[in-house]
Formats: structure tokens, sequence, C-alpha cells
């Protein structure tokens, strides 16, 4: 009896110890395996943009990968002939709440965070669920639907992402172990690259992990700056994100590396086509950006032109035909126009545009070109020629500092000259008072300290960017030569002093405006009143730093 007991026993111990050892046998091998990227045999593909997405799904299945998708994806890749397994089929439970609530289900979560470790495959093992290797997915197209807003808060939430961002980040967390795919024009090249090698080399998974969470970022910021709009106070947070447009020749200078992200598709600088020339710079982007804006301030006016150097600008003049307004705004500073970016409110017409041939600019950008025009144009093949839509209007304004950045309302504010509080005993003339108010358009957008001169709703001086306001002044009459007598000055913020005044009034100006508000302000209206000035306060301050 004894005997048969030890027996059993030592069989007993025997049989545990060889499935144990069959056990760390099995795992061990499933590790290797996996490492090897073996058991990456499982793929969800979930995306809105599906450009190419079947080649690629075709070629995974033709290699032994299961498919795994939903709605419009599967039915997509159903009739491309790629055969499919719902996620429904995977989790044992139907889409609910109108698809709301679809992917959201341990049976996908755990295979995408699972590691290739013992561990964790053995318990995908106990729940009967298949690593999931590879996600490629993209979000409900929140960006596009930003162009219908009109529609509605309903129409806009039902556009925002819940199952994909969270499968996305869970992929891009356990990037060493699920590669993550979120770029169009990335799928066939990652699974090319997979099925090639078996696996893919870490530095490259981490890389697609970043864009996977960089691409989140965007998607929420789009999605809460959206929900911010109406509302009176800056949010408590404040996500900064964008598409990258544009790789650009180069940063500030040629050792920066530069490129162009928009974080708004109805933006100019996301529609604008570039018809021909170099690529765009740092600083070409800049100019342009100012000579959109300033341009935008003339929609529905006359013939409008603007030059604009180093984000100031440096010609701006409205005329009786597109043409003369061109040869007005050069005629302002023919000199710091010299490789200048160069903007109409109008298409370019073939006159303007034999006008502007021979004058070296960067760019010229308009809301479309005559066939005529662009034929003599492109004859420069190094000048950059920009199609952009006229019209849109920032409202944020972001820079960075050292770790942060600071924020702010964009000045889009837009006075009325009539509103202006005259502050001497001389009115302006009828043709003054058409300076004043073409100037006040401008002077916003030179860099401060800020003076402009105006004269025949032409600009004909610029003094930009001076810790000294007076000194501003005096460039400005400098630049302006003999065109100074009987323009019009205009400053971007008060006088602090009657020197600015007396420099101005020495030099045939006779009318000022700015916005008031400095302690001397008394001492700066009676020297205006003593010299003969018309002196008008605006009431509102358009520092540009």
């Amino acid at each position: 009896m004894f005997f048969y007991s030890s027996t059993l026993l030592l069989v007993y111990s025997l049989t545990r110890r060889l499935i144990k050892a069959l056990v760390l046998i099995y795992f061990v091998s499933d590790y290797k395996m996996c490492l090897k990227g073996v058991l990456m045999n499982r793929a969800l593909i979930s995306v809105s943009d599906k450009t190419g997405i079947e080649v690629c799904a075709a070629k995974l299945q033709k290699a032994g990968w299961e498919i795994v998708s939903t709605g419009g994806t599967a039915k997509f890749l159903k009739e491309n002939g790629v055969k499919v397994r719902e996620v429904s089929e995977v989790t044992g439970f139907p889409e609910i709440l109108d698809g709301r609530v679809k992917t959201l289900h341990p049976l996908i979560h755990a295979p995408i965070l699972a590691r290739r470790i013992p561990e964790h495959l053995g318990q995908l093992d106990k729940i009967k669920a298949l690593k999931i290797g590879l996600v490629m997915i993209n979000f409900y197209p929140f960006e596009k639907a930003l162009a219908e807003k009109e529609k509605g808060l309903d129409f806009m939430l039902e556009n925002v992402d819940v199952g994909g961002p969270a499968m996305v980040r869970a992929a891009a967390k356990n990037f060493p172990d699920t590669v993550v795919v979120v770029d169009a024009a990335e799928y066939l090249p990652v699974v090319e690259r997979l099925l090639a090698d078996g696996d893919m080399p870490l530095a490259e998974r981490r890389r697609l992990a970043q864009k996977a969470f960089a691409y989140t970022s965007f998607y929420d910021s789009l999605i809460a700056r959206y929900l911010h709009e109406g509302q009176a106070e800056l949010p408590p947070f404040q996500g900064v994100a964008g598409r990258k447009a544009l790789a650009l020749r180069y940063g500030e200078n040629p050792h920066q590396k530069g490129a162009l992200y928009v974080s708004d598709r109805s933006s100019p600088l996301s529609l604008m086509e570039k018809l021909q020339g170099k690529e765009l710079s740092f600083n070409n982007i800049l100019d342009m950006t100012a000579v959109y804006e300033i341009t935008g301030e003339f929609l529905s006016a006359a013939p409008f032109c603007v030059i604009v150097k180093h984000q100031n600008p440096c010609g701006a003049a409205l005329g009786k035909t597109q043409k003369e307004a061109f040869e007005r705004a050069l005629a302002g500073d023919p000199q710091s126009a010299y490789g200048g970016i160069v903007a109409v409110n109008a298409p370019l017409e073939e006159e303007t545009a034999a006008a502007m041939a021979p004058i070296f600019f960067e760019v010229i950008l308009a809301p479309d070109f005559s066939p005529a025009a662009l034929e003599i144009l492109r004859k420069r093949k190094n000048l950059r020629l920009i199609k952009a839509p006229l019209g849109y209007r920032e409202t944020g304004d972001l820079r960075t500092v050292p770790g942060g950045f600071v924020f702010q309302d964009r000045d889009t504010s837009r006075e009325d000259p009539q509103s202006f509080v005259q502050k001497t005993s001389r009115s302006p003339s009828t043709a003054e008072n058409d300076d004043v108010a073409f100037g006040w358009k401008i002077v916003k957008f030179v860099k401060s300290n800020a003076i402009i001169l105006v004269r025949d709703r032409t600009l004909v001086g610029v003094g930009a960017g001076q810790m000294s306001r007076v000194d501003s002044v005096d460039i400005a009459v400098k630049k302006a030569g003999e065109k100074v007598s009987g323009s019009v000055l205009l400053s971007d913020a008060f006088f602090p002093f009657p020197d600015s005044i007396e420099t101005a009034a020495a030099h045939g100006i006779r009318v000022a405006v700015e916005p008031g508000g400095s302690v001397k302000d008394e001492e700066v209206v009676a020297a205006a009143e003593r010299l003969g000035m018309s002196l008008l306060f605006t009431g509102v301050r358009h520092f540009r730093h």
C-alpha cells in the first residue's frame, strides 16, 4: 500500500513538473514568436480617410492577417474583396446608441494594450482574444465639419470621435508592442515594411506613436476651440496644434528649419495655391500674412495695393485703377519695396502685372491672376505667385515665450473715423478726413512705436519699431521727403510729449491722429492748437509689438 502511494505521489509530482515545463515552453515559445512579429496577426482598421486602405488590407490578408473593422470601413473593404471581421463579432456585443458605442470593449482594448510578454499573452488566452499588432485609425472628420458648423451644435457633436482616439491612444501608449498608423500617407509603407521584415524597429514605432499622440492633440484642440467660440473669458487651458501644410525653405535664417502648420482648413494659408516660384520661407509666410491682413481691410474699397517688408507696410495706396494703386504704393517707398511682398484686393490684371514685372518682389499675392498677367509674370521663374481667397479674419494671437506662450484676442477692431474726437479748433478738410480713414486702417499693422504719414490716400512715410515715438516721427518725415507737407500723421498710441506734434508742424503737417490718454494730453492739445493743427483722438490704441 505504501509502495503504491509513493508511486502515485511521484507520478503526480513528475506530471505537475512536466505540465509546468510544457506551459513555460509554450509561453517562452509564444514570447519568442511574438518578438519576431509572428503573433501580430490581427489588424484593427477603422478610417475616415480610406485612400488606398483596401490595397493595404488585401496585402495583410494575403499574408495571413485577420482584419477587424467597423461600420463604413468594414463595408468599404468588403466591397473591395477583403474579408473582414466586424468588431461586434469579436466582442459579441452589438453597436448601440446609434454607433456611439462599438469599440469601447475589453476584447478590443486589451489586445491593443497587451505587452508581448507571457503574463499578458496568457491573460489574452484566457479571454480568448488575439493580440492586435497593428492599429490603423483616423477620426470622424471634425476638421471638415467646421466648414459647415452653421448646421448647429448637434451636427458638430456627432462629428466628435470617441472610440477612435481611445484606441489610438492605447496603441500609441503600447507602441513597443502595437504599431499605430493615423496618416493615410503611411498606410502602405508601414504595411509593406511589416510584411517584408516581420516587425518594425522600435525607433520607427516610437515615431509613429509620437505622430499619433500629436494627431489626437490636434483633433482635441479643434473641438476645444469650437466649443469656446462666443465665450467672453479666455479658457483655463489652451491647446496649440496644427496640421503640417508646407515644409519651408528654411526658418528666419538659412541655418534654421521651418514649416507651416495650419489649424483651420478654411484659412487662406490652407487654401492658398502657389502658381509658381521657389519654395516659401518662414519670413515669406510672415510677410504674406501681413499683406493679407492689410488687404483684408480694403475688401470693398476701390483698387488697393500694399507692399510689405519685414512685416511692416512700406507702401499702400488706393487708386482709380489697379495699376494706379500699385504705382502709387510703390512710389511711397520704392527703395524699401525692393525684395518685398505685394498684394492687391482683386484679381491681378495684365497692366498691373506688366508694371510689377521689372521690380524684384519675393511674392505677389492676389485672389486670382488673369491669364495675361500670369503669362507676363511667369517669365520670372523664381517669383512666387500666390493665389489666396481674401476675407479670412483670425480671432486669436499667440506668441511663444520660454517654456510657454502668451495669448490674446486678435486686434480686429475697426473704428469709425466719424467717432474720433476733434481736440483743436481747426477742422480737417474732406480730403484730409479721407486720408484719416485710410491711414487708421494701416497704422495698426505697423510695428510699435508706429507713425505713418498719408497723403491723397497713399502711404508716403513710415516710422516703425522705434523705442522713442519722436524718433518714429523723424523717420516717417525723412521717408516722406517732399511729400511730407500737407500729409496726415497717424500714431498707434498717444504722444507722451508735445515734441512729436512740434516736429510734424515744422514739416507742414496739419492733421495728427492719436488715441489720447497721456498724462500730458493737455500739453499736446495746447501745442497742436498753438501750431494751427487739427488733432483727433481715436480713443483706441493699436500697439503691435
